[in-house]
């Protein structure tokens, strides 16, 4: 007999059945947790030798293998009770649940149609009958189990997620104002410490609209695939993003923040370690990570801003401030979290807190650092005022100095273009100008001009013998005897080449004409005879020779056929062997 009471005992101990918890109260909810038990198996059905316990944390379970659970449920009512069975705030990959007369198949891996209610917790629609027992029974698999188990009435549940709904919209609102109001700020300033808080402020609100199962109904319903690399991405952008927040804020000109470096190669490395857990650890700890990293990031952050304001840093001190609710807030979440500790204080309302307070610090610094800007931009203007007068005075004198240089500049231009650049002669743009005006009678009275063409004898021989240099010379050599000649009745200019031509104006009595013509012609022989007279010793004394053709120009409509004249007369004294003197009058 003794045998058979421990042999009972033992059984009892190991192989525990399901609790049940009274229910009694349509009005508020009836927690299980504490009645609920569970077994571990390798496939999703039991098969009546399994082992029962009634905390899963003593359970050694692998990622391959399946948590069984059940509770009973009592209703101390004499009256049936609709009600909703629920796993609340879940991470389970696939879930089977039944009542004893219905079954639902859902879980995070399947579409979001599965679920009995279109919630984001698992509800399964039931029912109580009056002073009698339900069973409710399932089995759940991932590598990540997340669950906590509760009955109500659907009306309480309705109730519960209406609140529940305005508290996240809330929230979701505060973080979506809270980054347009960033992105304002850096495309107004283009500062990045706006860009970096406002990535820093839609990666957390990206990853809390994925932990309470927004994302599930709104953005993925039909992929659920995508559940765990969004949670994955979404977490590790937290981490990331609030580094760059930190020294981002930091960052001034010409100025490297303290540990900036090493902080930007391990935020490099982060994902890459991320993929490595994941495939050599397990999810579980590739996703914990980035969670557990906040607290040594608490601690860079600490100093980093200590080191910044040692530095004269005048944003750490702002920058600690402003961080402090969230940093603290987030805290609380984290140790929740990770530990599961009973703080007595709502994570998600003491994250918003903090968020609320942050955002307060953040709009008074933005509305600082714009006040600033503001302030910067009319003592710009009264600067420019100010400078504007003087400026003005400055600019008129330079204004006249500067005209008068233009004067002069386009004097020199024009001499320049009026001049040959090798004899410093006339050029024939200016022998042009020069006839076309003596037949313009609003300038001049005349109406007779001397034309002469002179060509230098066997020039391309003394060019071919002695080079061009000394062509250059003997070219040089005939314009200084040319230049007298110019003056404001007479132009000896350089014609192109070894040619050179000489235009006089003759006065208008025709009695005149013969004695300047015979003047022209005297004078002609003059220069002919200095050509003949030159000495150039770079041509060994060659004595050198020149043709000479020249007419006279009767008016505006003889210039053409003047010049012609003069070309053939020139080309005469060249047949008749060349160094001559030829008129054609």
């Amino acid at each position: 007999m003794l045998r058979l009471l421990l042999a009972w005992l033992v059984i009892a101990c190991c192989c525990q059945t399901a609790n049940a918890a009274n229910f009694n109260n349509p009005q508020s909810m009836l927690s299980l947790d504490s009645d609920v038990v569970f077994a571990v198996s390798d496939s999703a059905n039991v098969n009546g030798n399994e082992e029962w316990f009634y905390s899963a944390d003593v359970i050694d379970r692998s990622p391959s293998q399946y948590l069984h659970f059940k509770v009973r449920v009592y209703n101390q009512l004499d009256t049936q009770v609709p009600v909703w069975f629920s796993i609340s705030f879940p991470a389970i990959k696939t879930l089977a649940v039944t009542d004893g007369h219905n079954t639902w198949q859902t879980g995070d891996d399947l579409p979001y149609h599965t679920r009995a209610v279109n919630t984001p917790n698992y509800h399964f629609p039931s029912v109580l009958p009056a002073s009698s027992y339900t069973e409710f029974s399932g089995t759940m698999s991932g590598e990540i189990l997340r669950y906590s188990f509760s009955v109500a009435t659907p009306e309480y549940y309705s109730n519960l997620y209406m609140k529940t709904l305005q508290r996240d919209m809330a929230f979701f609102g505060a973080m979506g104002l809270l980054t347009l109001l960033c992105a304002l700020g850096y495309i107004a300033s283009r500062n990045l410490v706006f860009l970096s808080f406002a990535s820093f402020i839609f990666a957390t609100t990206f990853w809390f609209f994925r932990v309470f199962g927004y994302a599930f109904e709104l953005l993925w319903p039909n992929t659920p695939s995508l559940n765990d690399i969004s949670y994955a991405i979404s977490i590790y952008s937290v981490l990331i993003t609030a580094f760059w927040v930190l020294f981002q804020t930091l960052a001034r000109d010409n100025h490297e923040v303290y540990g900036a470096k090493t902080v930007k190669r391990f935020c490099i490395v982060l994902p890459f370690m991320g993929i490595l857990l994941w495939q050599t650890v397990g999810l579980d700890i590739a996703l914990k990570l980035p969670v557990v990293l906040f607290f040594p990031y608490i601690l860079i952050a600490g100093i980093v801003i200590v080191a910044e304001h040692k530095r004269s840093s005048d944003r750490a001190k702002w920058l600690a401030a402003a961080m402090l609710p969230i940093t603290f807030s987030t805290l609380i979440l984290t140790v929740i979290a990770l530990f599961e500790v009973d703080l007595y204080l709502e994570p998600v309302a003491t994250f918003m807190s903090g968020l609320v307070m942050t955002c307060l610090f953040m709009v008074a610094l933005t509305a600082s650092y714009m006040v600033k800007v503001v302030q910067r931009e009319r003592d710009a203007q009264k600067e420019a005022a100010r400078l504007k007068s003087e400026q003005a005075t400055k600019l008129e004198a330079l204004v006249k100095e500067r005209t008068l240089a233009l004067e002069l500049t386009n004097s020199t231009l024009a001499e320049l273009a009026s001049k040959d650049s090798l004899t410093e002669l006339p050029n024939r743009r200016t022998l042009d100008m020069f006839v076309d005006n003596t037949f313009d009678k609003t300038l001049h009275d005349h109406d007779a001009l001397a034309i002469a063409l002179i060509d230098l004898d066997h020039f391309k021989s003394i060019n071919d013998t002695f080079g061009h240099d000394v062509g250059d010379e003997v070219l040089k050599g005939i314009a200084n005897i040319l230049a007298p000649l110019n003056d404001r009745g007479q132009v000896a200019a350089r014609y192109g080449g070894e040619e050179f031509a000489i235009a006089k104006r003759i006065t208008k009595p025709n009695d005149s004409q013969s004695s300047e013509a015979e003047e022209f012609a005297k004078q002609l022989e003059a220069f002919h005879c200095a050509i003949n007279q030159l000495s150039i010793a770079s041509i060994d004394d060659r004595k050198l020779g020149a043709c000479i053709g020249w007419t006279l120009c009767k008016g505006s409509n003889d210039i053409v056929e003047a010049f012609r004249r003069a070309d053939k007369a020139l080309y005469v004294a060249k047949d008749k062997g060349r160094n001559l003197i030829v008129p054609a009058l």
